[in-house]
């Protein structure tokens, strides 16, 4: 499909006002890069309050929401281009409700029979009322004394802290408490981030090749090493065929338990011995020069520009 077959530009929507922004803009303009290659005319456009007039005004056929975070994954961003019937390639404002809850989501996934981390939810306001003193132990005795603390809405590690032994608990919680009122505190697994994308096609579901993420020692919770080529290595992962099938499976799995569509990333922690837990499956896969989303495409013999093209083209012409 041509630009002229699209009749009209495509927005690329990215920036906004999250903790992600930065992030949001580097995805969108890689997207937008990949989309050109491709002969659309793709344009980034930022989530204020000229964007519904600016969409008008360019007459945009269909929009690609890259916004991270608060009002692109929680389902505002999809609200608003439902509200004007504009063709979006992605999840459902529904679903995104859904899934930007990593609680709410877990449970659906547990429930479906999906290995999730074994976790406690804690808002700030028990944390504050409640005291650490009386509820850190219970934490502890529950999850063991390695735990990793995250906001429960929100990504790219921001608010992430790896947590060893009792004493540093409260303060990580106080940090998580910073980006998001309720936070997870889940059991430590030991073993390699695997992560699996997602993406719809004419012939139904598929899963890309897992990548494999190693981060540079001392950073594996950090945010700037996540979008800092020096700290950060995919590769493909080195198991057993039969378990990476898996992997494909449980992510496809997963797409359909939280009612997604078009495309998503599947986070997983496999241990030594094979077994894995789910951590998060993301609405909003990144596109950055760091993300998984590009790396997986490349080592699945197509392309971002290839995937993310088809997806709009469905998109319009179920329209």
């Amino acid at each position: 499909m041509t630009t002229e077959e699209f009749a009209g530009p495509v927005a690329v929507i990215a920036g906004g006002l999250s903790h992600e922004r930065d992030v949001s803009l580097a995805s969108g303009r890689n997207l937008v890069r990949e989309l050109r290659t491709r002969g659309v005319e793709a344009h980034v456009y930022d989530f204020d309050r000229q964007l519904l007039h600016s969409l008008e005004r360019d007459k945009v056929v269909a929009a690609f929401p890259m916004l991270h975070g608060q009002f692109g994954e929680d389902g505002e961003i999809q609200t608003l281009l439902e509200l004007i019937d504009l063709p979006y390639v992605g999840s459902s404002s529904r679903a995104c409700k859904v899934a930007w809850d990593k609680g709410a989501a877990r449970e659906l996934l547990h429930r479906a029979g999906i290995p999730v981390p074994d976790s406690v939810g804690l808002s700030a306001t028990t944390f504050r009322d409640i005291g650490a003193t009386a509820l850190m132990e219970h934490v502890m005795h529950r999850l063991g004394h390695r735990v990793v603390v995250k906001p429960a809405r929100g990504g790219s590690a921001l608010g992430v802290t790896g947590v060893d032994g009792l004493g540093v608990l409260p303060s990580a919680l106080v940090e998580t408490y910073a980006y998001c009122e309720d936070a997870l505190i889940e059991r430590f697994y030991d073993g390699i981030d695997v992560s699996v994308v997602c993406h719809e096609t004419a012939d139904g579901l598929t899963s890309l090749t897992p990548i494999a993420i190693e981060y540079e020692k001392g950073h594996e919770f950090d945010f700037s090493a996540r979008y800092t080529a020096e700290f950060v290595s995919l590769l493909a992962p080195d198991l057993p065929d039969e378990l990476m099938a898996r992997l494909g499976e449980v992510a496809r799995e997963a797409h359909r338990v939280l009612g997604l569509a078009d495309l998503s990333r599947s986070d997983f922690i496999v241990s030594p011995d094979g077994s894995f837990v789910l951590l998060e499956t993301a609405i909003t896969p990144g596109t950055t020069e760091t993300s998984v989303l590009p790396f997986a495409c490349t080592a699945s013999d197509t392309s971002l520009g290839e995937v993310a093209h088809d997806l709009l083209q469905a998109r319009i012409a179920a329209r």
